[in-house]
């Protein structure tokens, strides 16, 4: 698996893809030039970016979340993976809000930084963390996906919590928001997945 490293600090991005190349399976490039980053093509001859998040080594406004989204309006196929010293929910979000494979801490252990990585190259699978997803969710927006979830219609629900069909639909709005869904059956299964009820 070919994978550009994109890491501003040198003696980190060295050490990184030393550890990474300890298993055969993983060939690491390091970014060498901001300008290859304009190259399309360049891009796509790697099977993963790995973009670290604070970039201004190379450039004082560069972040690594504002880089991922200016290459993925390019090619939302190139397979982005953010890696951060900076473990916090918001950036994860903003990852996965851009269309990148998986927001990973720099204090991941480096078997399961492979581990991951090859899981992105193979099966196209993502990761981020579910369970701070339920944390944002608020009491009443989880009471909400599980009233909702039962099979009861909106102005049912909105008849059970007392409030408006108004106000219903501008509260699920905001669910569907944090949970990155658009319709009736993503919230199942997500709703599923998150373990918020329980699956058929």
């Amino acid at each position: 698996m070919k994978i550009l490293l994109i890491e501003d600090h040198k003696m980190m991005a060295s050490s990184l893809k030393e550890l990474l190349e300890k298993d055969d399976f993983f060939e690491i490039d390091l970014l060498e030039d901001l300008k290859n980053l304009e190259d399309i093509n360049f891009l796509r001859s790697y099977d993963i970016l790995l973009v670290d998040i604070n970039l201004r080594g190379f450039e004082e406004s560069l972040n690594g979340l504002d880089l991922a989204e200016k290459i993925l309006n390019k090619d939302k196929n190139i397979k982005i993976v953010i890696l951060s010293g900076y473990d916090l929910f918001f950036y994860g979000e903003r990852a996965k809000s851009l269309g990148a494979y998986a927001f990973i801490s720099k204090e991941e252990d480096m078997e399961s930084l492979r581990n991951k990585l090859r899981e992105v190259y193979l099966h196209d699978k993502k990761f981020f963390k579910e369970k701070e997803i339920i944390e944002n969710l608020t009491e009443k927006e989880i009471e909400i996906v599980k009233l909702y979830c039962s099979g009861l219609k909106r102005s049912q629900v909105a008849k059970e919590l007392f409030i408006s069909e108004r106000s219903l639909a501008v509260m699920l709005n905001r669910i569907y928001q944090k949970l990155y869904i658009n319709n009736y059956q993503e919230l199942m299964k997500k709703a599923m997945d998150l373990g918020i009820i329980d699956s058929f």
